[in-house]
């Protein structure tokens, strides 16, 4: 059955159609396109994050061989290693070491003799003149190439962040001196920089001769979580996870995983020590800006603004077409009627004609003038 529509029907549903499939196509194509931006956004927030981790592990220990530096070009400590003075090494430093320790959280300040000797721990007085070559690799390296290093170190006291530096005396070398920190202390700055939560995953085989490994609580298959900002890294990562990362060929690899009704971003980035070797992860932990609650809110806002623009838009081409378009048609089409009919005193006035629409309505007046002067 054919469906008859009157005119303002037929110019109203084919506009109407036309807006909504415009704006639909707007509402798609703005969605998709502030989705991307958050997740661009997103991927720069992670690639930051993990960059200024890494950033700030390296400082650390570049201010730990600055250090080493500045004790190792004192002529007296010179001096004094060159003759294995300890007591002297002890008082000229151990005031300063106790107040770095107590103020910035200075773990370690280390002289070393040839070959790979402890001489002065000023950390631990008591223990000294033992061999350190085997968990000393930072030290084995220097007194071999007589050059400075720095970086992450495993050894008997677990992972830490080492600056080495040789010591000369009279151009001959004498041994060498060593600062350091504990990994956690950084850990915990990184998490104030970047506003999130961070850990540390190292392999366990790397840990065999640290005493400590068997007070670890969270292992994860090869893995073990040293540190981590929150009570249980179980929450956000996993042995799978771990392989994964290890697989992984970028410069870190990210997960996804939810807890407590929100989405996090897991980024593993690899953690090498002093010599480049790959000893483990560091993983940030951070609340998704792309979250599902996100997404769905973006979309309905883009949904009600631009439903709102099509109602806006409706109204004003519909005021439009019915006061300057189809009500001139329809008093046009009523008195070309009455016209027709034989009535032609009254004058054709149509308000509000414009264009092609005024033509027609003095086009109907010739007309009604034209038979009014047949018919008389």
């Amino acid at each position: 059955m054919k469906i008859e529509f009157g005119l303002r029907t037929g110019i109203a549903l084919p506009l109407l159609a036309t807006l909504i499939a415009g704006m639909s196509i707007l509402v798609v194509f703005n969605y998709i396109m502030q989705v991307n931006l958050l997740k661009d956004e997103e991927n720069r927030n992670i690639e930051a994050s993990i960059n200024t981790a890494q950033l700030l592990l390296e400082t650390a220990t570049i201010h730990y061989q600055q250090m080493a530096n500045l004790v190792a070009q004192m002529s007296d400590v010179q001096e004094a290693v060159n003759k294995k003075d300890r007591n002297r090494l002890i008082d000229k430093f151990l005031p300063a070491f106790n107040s770095l320790k107590e103020n910035f959280g200075l773990a370690q300040f280390h002289f070393h003799i040839p070959p790979a000797v402890s001489l002065v721990r000023l950390h631990d007085l008591s223990h000294f003149g033992d061999d350190i070559s085997k968990e000393r690799k930072t030290v084995v390296q220097v007194q071999t190439i007589h050059k400075g290093t720095r970086g992450i170190e495993i050894g008997l006291g677990g992972v830490g962040l080492r600056g080495v530096e040789p010591i000369f005396y009279k151009g001959e070398f004498v041994g060498s001196v060593d600062f350091g920190g504990g990994l956690k202390t950084e850990i915990d700055q990184i998490k104030k920089a970047i506003n999130a939560d961070t850990g540390v995953a190292i392999y366990k085989d790397l840990l065999t001769g640290w005493p400590g490994l068997k007070d670890v609580k969270h292992t994860f298959g090869q893995w073990v979580c040293l540190y981590f900002t929150q009570p249980d890294p179980k929450l956000f990562i996993s042995e799978a996870s771990l392989k994964r990362a290890a697989q992984s060929k970028g410069r870190y690899y990210t997960e996804v995983v939810s807890y407590a009704g929100k989405e996090y971003i897991v980024a593993y980035s690899p953690l090498k020590d002093f010599s480049g070797k790959i000893i483990g992860f560091i993983y940030l932990v951070k609340e998704r800006i792309l979250s599902p609650v996100k997404v769905f809110t973006i979309l309905g806002i883009n949904v009600l603004v631009y439903i709102v623009m099509l109602i806006v838009i409706a109204l004003l081409i519909g005021y439009g077409m019915n006061k300057y378009v189809i009500n001139p048609i329809v008093a046009l089409t009523k008195v070309t009627d009455e016209i027709s009919m034989g009535k032609t005193s009254q004058k054709v006035e149509i308000k509000d004609a414009r264009g092609e629409i005024a033509t027609l309505a003095r086009a109907v007046e010739r007309m009604r003038i034209t038979m009014k002067k047949l018919l008389e």
